[in-house]
């Protein structure tokens, strides 16, 4: 860590905010692994530790920063004697970042070739798959509701982590934006007025008091189907009619924005129709001009299956769309809370009474068949079946068939999605 932070010091690159958050990320990742017990000479590190530098730098080289690359390589070199190093390796691994693309990818994968460790090689893999990632353009989505539809579980079932309190109306009251990230690294970041790289609960779930903008950042792997997809998640606060006007406000200024490709509305599927759901169907309707709308009817996992039908219910949320002026809605029922319960227990974050929770759930989708309606509706989207009856209540309660649908609306679908009918 101590030649880490010199060789960034010798670029005084210490002083910008991304590269002084990464530093103390590696500062809390090295001392947790030196705790376990890993630790190496450091001539193995040698390639690592430019490695380290080149992602600490977000693996953007500007040509004003070549002049600090020859300091830099000049501290490396004084720190490592000329038979533990190549130096033609060196001057290869920075030369790479000249170009752009493909071409940058394949000359980094070229240099595997030189490394003795499988680790490196791996390493690099991970350089380039980051980089051919971050050079795609993020399918942006808008996700909207009145308050009590479940609209931050549902984020949370969508990521597969819990990014959101759904309790906590201070934290509702600013626009948050959840970037899928490359790869699962096992940590998140937030911009929260500062910048976290290794985010725990306490940041992702507090607001910075000192955060005067209306805006929080967090990075993480999505879990489910949309893994590896280049996705953004602006979450907006909750609309609440009688009450905080602040949070109509910023959120109608970002749906009027529509700086996204597809707006996803959550509705409570025991409250439709209310005055505040008119009134926001309303706004949103002449504001989203052609951008496709897909409905999510939430909390289906409330209906008693032996009393109520979905297919009755579904259809009258359809027709009562329709009168509000959305021709052809794109309807999914479903329960964030069981699709997130189940992706949580494959990742083995279950409590004992979380576990009760999901069991419940298994029985009651089995039973309500949601699979038929998706089948009927959506007759271009196919999920296959899990294996584990804990995973496929991910399929049952209609959280799978939505993150496909999802990717096809913003990777390709015809316009309001009638490529998915």
């Amino acid at each position: 860590m101590r030649k880490l932070n010199t060789y960034i010091r010798a670029g005084k690159w210490n002083k910008r905010k991304y590269e002084s958050a990464e530093l103390l990320a590696y500062k809390k990742i090295i001392e947790g692994a030196l705790e376990i017990g890993e630790s190496h000479d450091i001539s193995f590190y040698k390639y690592y530790l430019i490695m380290d530098v080149l992602h600490i730098l977000g693996y953007e080289i500007k040509p004003s920063d070549e002049a600090k690359i020859e300091i830099v390589k000049k501290r490396y070199y004084e720190d490592f004697v000329d038979d533990l190093i190549d130096k033609n390796i060196v001057d290869k691994l920075f030369a790479s970042f000249k170009y752009k693309g493909k071409d940058r990818g394949k000359r980094l994968l070229a240099l595997s070739k030189f490394f003795s460790h499988r680790d490196e090689t791996d390493y690099l893999r991970l350089m380039v798959q980051n980089l051919t990632f971050k050079e795609l353009v993020p399918a942006k989505i808008m996700v909207t509701a009145t308050m009590s539809a479940g609209k931050s579980t549902f984020i949370n079932a969508l990521t597969g982590k819990y990014v959101c309190l759904s309790q906590n109306l201070a934290c509702t009251s600013k626009i948050h934006s959840i970037v899928n990230k490359a790869y699962e690294d096992g940590y998140a970041y937030e911009y929260d007025h500062d910048l976290v790289m290794t985010a725990g609960r306490e940041e992702l779930l507090n607001d910075n008091e000192f955060n005067d903008s209306d805006k929080i950042f967090v990075g993480t792997s999505f879990e489910g189907f949309l893994k590896g997809q280049r996705i953004i998640i602006n979450d907006s606060p909750g609309v609440n009619f009688s009450g905080d006007q602040e949070h109509k406000i910023i959120t109608d200024k970002l749906i009027k924005g529509r700086n996204y490709n597809l707006l996803i509305y959550v509705m409570n599927a025991t409250q439709l129709g209310t005055n505040d759901e008119l009134e926001h169907l309303d706004y949103v309707k002449h504001i989203v001009g052609r951008t496709p709308v897909l409905f999510i009817v939430n909390k289906i996992d409330a209906f008693n299956v032996e009393e109520e039908s979905i297919e009755d219910t579904i259809l009258r949320q359809s027709e009562f769309l329709k009168r509000n002026g959305f021709k052809n809605p794109l309807i999914c029922p479903m329960s964030a809370k069981a699709g997130y319960l189940s992706k949580q227990f494959e990742n083995g974050n279950l409590t004992r009474t979380e576990k009760r929770e999901l069991y419940n759930y298994i029985d009651k989708f089995e039973q309500m068949n949601l699979s038929k309606y998706y089948a009927n509706t959506f007759k271009k989207i196919k999920v296959d079946d899990f294996e584990k009856e804990e995973l496929q209540l991910q399929k049952t309660c209609g959280l799978a068939y939505v993150e496909k649908i999802v990717i096809q609306l913003t990777t390709g679908g015809q316009k309001n999605g009638a490529s998915i009918c």
